[in-house]
């Protein structure tokens, strides 16, 4: 890796990883790794679980009024691949991942790849900086989406919101 993709990749993050190999295996595509564990899988599969923690903690603080089902939803939805590269393309992640030649060819790198560079970094920054470092990145990078999908799915759910005033008034199911 380059300085100047390191450095920009910090830039982009908001955040100067001490251990710099860290930063490195997040941003390198098994594509162009010479050995799979040399490349983002594994900080991938850890960079989702902290994402899904860090989503989690912030909806339960934010949102003390919704039920369990209602936050899984909110959850679901933030988390998503859709939303994991969508974050990576507008912050400019998917533009520092290391890939072979084979997928650098393509015109639009796959939703997959994108997401998959998100969720790797967020690993690196955890493992480098801790849980907080991770959460601060994250939820920067992350609060505009969770505000809009938490509004949208408040809105949208008229049913279970009139059986929920009712139960909660009435101590009956409407009919």
């Amino acid at each position: 890796m380059t300085k100047e993709t390191r450095d920009k990749a910090e830039t982009i993050l908001g955040y100067t990883l001490q251990n710099k190999d860290l930063l490195k295996e997040s941003l390198t595509h098994a594509s162009i790794a010479d050995n799979r564990l040399n490349s983002n899988e594994r900080m991938e599969f850890l960079g989702d679980a902290v994402l899904d923690l860090i989503v989690c903690e912030e909806l339960y603080r934010r949102f003390p009024d919704r039920l369990e089902g209602d936050l899984t939803k909110i959850k679901s939805a933030v988390v998503s691949r859709r939303i994991c590269a969508e974050v990576s393309i507008e912050t400019g992640l998917v533009d520092v991942l290391i890939i072979g030649k084979g997928i650098s060819n393509r015109e639009q790198m796959p939703l997959s790849l994108a997401a998959a560079v998100y969720e790797s970094v967020v690993a690196a920054i955890y493992l480098d900086g801790g849980f907080d470092e991770g959460q601060q990145v994250v939820l920067r990078t992350m609060r505009p989406t969770i505000d809009v999908i938490a509004a949208d799915a408040h809105q949208q759910d008229y049913k279970a919101g009139l059986q929920q005033h009712a139960q909660e008034a009435m101590s009956a199911t409407p009919v």
